[in-house]
């Protein structure tokens, strides 16, 4: 499965700043893909949307770019 990462451009951010936003969530439902292809796709058709999602938690910063990453080390939830 893959994920939605938003990572914005913070030059003097301090080591242990968050520069990364996961999309984990779009209208209450969990937002992940099976296929890179589908995540870009996804990006590609809501690209308006996820720039006012990081202005939201990083107003007035720039975005380094949108990616797409496979989803690794989460457990299942029973």
């Amino acid at each position: 499965m893959y994920k939605i990462v938003i990572l914005m451009f913070l030059p003097f951010a301090q080591l242990n700043e968050n520069d990364a936003l996961t999309v984990t969530h779009l209208n209450g439902k969990v937002l992940e893909f099976k296929t890179i292809e589908k995540c870009y796709e996804h990006v590609h058709n809501n690209l308006d949307n996820l720039r006012k999602f990081a202005d939201q938690w990083y107003p007035d910063t720039t975005i380094a770019r949108i990616d797409c990453f496979e989803k690794h080390g989460e457990s299942a939830k029973v």
